[in-house]
């Protein structure tokens, strides 16, 4: 399952920026369409799904213990705060129809998530 988690972060990052490509590509001519709201509903799906499989993780491996504060608590408030901006402004984008609110909630909640990435977890 962790394996899962450490793979499915690609398809999220892979996600993420198809909906900065859409939401950038929607404050041009070509406006707010299709791709835009398809990019930004997959990211939403993406890191909704992503967040599932951690806390199967997190319940599986019992992580609530607090042998590791971060990945017991920091991470998991995190990337929930961090699904639950995503997924509250990629359906505002997409009823208002208005690509900035879009792109940046698309980067406030990369911004969450790359802070609560684990130092040990970067593939660097």
């Amino acid at each position: 399952m962790v394996l899962l988690h450490s793979l499915f972060r690609w398809l999220v990052l892979l996600a993420a920026v198809g909906a900065l490509v859409g939401y950038g590509r929607a404050r041009g001519p070509s406006g707010f369409d299709a791709f835009t709201e398809r990019m930004g509903s997959l990211f939403a799906v993406a890191i909704g799904v992503q967040l599932l499989i951690g806390i199967v993780v997190w319940l599986i491996q019992g992580r609530w213990g607090g042998d590791d504060v971060f990945r017991s608590f920091i991470h998991p408030a995190m990337m929930i705060l961090a699904t639950g901006v995503a997924s509250a402004g990629v359906a505002r984008a997409r009823r208002g129809q208005q690509a900035m609110l879009g792109l940046g909630t698309v980067i406030v909640s990369l911004v969450l998530v790359v802070a609560a990435i684990p130092s040990d977890a970067w593939p660097l």
